[in-house]
């Protein structure tokens, strides 16, 4: 039997320490997710923990809210739906720029503002959906609605409201 070639066992062990490597991070992940979100609550599907989440609010009528909800969709979904394409398009420009082996500051600076303007679109468009929303309901949906859609988070913690905690009392935990 001969020994193996210089050159064959490094490659056998670039092979074994880019294998450990990775299995070494996909644990180190699984540990740190499970540390960070308690275990047994799953990571927060999309948005963040300070988002509103204005469908679950709605979710939580039931029933009661699906002519508003329709109302809603009809009226604002083609505005919201162009003001999302919007960022995107803005976003991925600024993507392409950063991409890019020479970056141009100032033409990048214009990109920014860009995101920022149609963000500030986007949101005044969301802000109209909710007054529209909000005011079609009586005092005891407007606590249901807030109380969900404050809902978010790692777990679904709860948050107050916006203008402090809810009339029923701070939540239990």
């Amino acid at each position: 039997m001969t020994m193996p070639s210089t050159r064959k066992l490094a490659i056998v062990l670039a092979v074994s320490i880019g294998l450990n490597l990775f299995l070494g991070g996909a644990i180190a992940s699984a540990w740190l997710v499970k540390r960070q979100y308690g275990g047994l609550r799953p990571p927060p599907q999309v948005g963040m923990a300070g988002d509103f989440d204005f469908r679950g609010g709605l979710a939580a009528l039931g029933s009661e809210a699906r002519p508003l909800a329709r109302e809603i969709r009809r009226e604002y979904g083609p505005r919201l739906r162009e003001a999302g394409k919007a960022m995107q398009d803005a976003r991925r420009e600024v993507g392409r720029m950063l991409r890019a082996d020479q970056i141009d500051p100032v033409a990048l600076d214009v990109a920014l503002a860009d995101i920022r303007k149609r963000s500030d679109d986007a949101q005044a468009v969301m802000h109209q959906v909710l007054m529209e929303a909000i005011t079609k309901l009586t005092p005891d949906q407007r606590r249901k609605f807030i109380e969900a859609a404050m809902r978010r988070g790692p777990g679904g913690d709860r948050r107050s409201p916006p203008g402090g905690p809810s009339p029923e009392g701070p939540p239990e935990g």
